[in-house]
């Protein structure tokens, strides 16, 4: 894929996502044959693009790391995508005028306290370089008309990254079992949706682990002191405004956020 086409879809994704316009997926429009390798490489320009506009990455995130999301839109493998400082949800509160179509989705954050690098790193390596775990909800919202795409279409939208709302409290992970920590989502009183830590990859660690794999291929390491969303415990559930949010664990910070116009 030469570079002028690169810069080109990478600007396409990233006006759908300054404007919160939909657009068509770029499988269908643009590049029929768009490979992961290639979307990632979208993806690295649509990182650029953030930060020639004065936006930081605040956080790593694992996308599709739950049965769950592969179920749901009908893809099989993780993916890797960043969070910028502007995507952080202050006070609690989701703006809805802020999206196009958003969802939410429960989370388990960890930080580590050494950096982790190399094609071999293990479970056991993560588990020991554990500084703190956390809570944590993202607000996904994929540009693409009705959710609808590829596995090399979200790759490129930088894994649908909008919003997201970290807790306070930071934890140890001595004191928890991280593969059978539980959450429930609540919108409105109303339960929408339950799981526990084994439904990312079978344990939350493990997605630390992916996703150090994947930046040792790029000559990269996993870095300490900066969070990392691990990817949701259960389906997505869209919003709207005027709704109230509660996601509760069973030993993590509970979250509440209000959705507003």
């Amino acid at each position: 894929m030469d570079k002028e086409l690169i810069n080109t879809t990478a600007n396409y994704l990233y006006h759908a996502e300054k404007d919160k316009t939909e657009i068509q997926k770029i499988t269908a429009e643009r590049i029929s044959d768009l490979t992961i390798s290639e979307a990632y490489l979208i993806q690295d320009e649509l990182i650029k693009l953030r930060e020639q506009d004065g936006h930081k990455v605040i956080a790593k995130k694992m996308g599709l790391t739950s049965k769950a999301k592969w179920e749901q839109m009908g893809v099989d493998s993780p993916i890797v995508g960043y969070l910028f400082d502007d995507m952080m949800e202050t006070n609690n509160v989701i703006k809805i005028s802020d999206y196009i179509h958003p969802k939410v989705e429960a989370e388990i954050g960890i930080v580590l306290k050494n950096d982790l690098h190399g094609p071999n790193v293990t479970i056991a390596d993560v588990l020991k370089n554990i500084d703190y775990v956390f809570s944590c909800v993202e607000v996904i919202d994929s540009r693409y008309q009705n959710f609808d795409f590829t596995l090399p279409d979200v790759i490129a939208d930088n894994t649908s990254a909008r919003g997201a709302v970290f807790s306070n409290e930071k934890f140890s992970p001595d004191n928890i079992d991280l593969a059978t920590e539980k959450v429930t989502l609540t919108i409105n009183g109303e339960v929408r949706a339950e799981g526990n830590g084994t439904a990312v990859l079978g344990h939350p660690a493990e997605a630390v682990v992916f996703l150090t794999k994947f930046l040792s291929e790029k000559g990269e390491s996993v870095k300490s002191g900066l969070p990392i969303m691990t990817g949701a415990l259960t389906a997505a559930s869209l919003i709207k405004a005027g709704d109230v949010i509660e996601v509760t664990y069973t030993n993590l910070d509970p979250i509440k956020i209000k959705v507003v116009e």
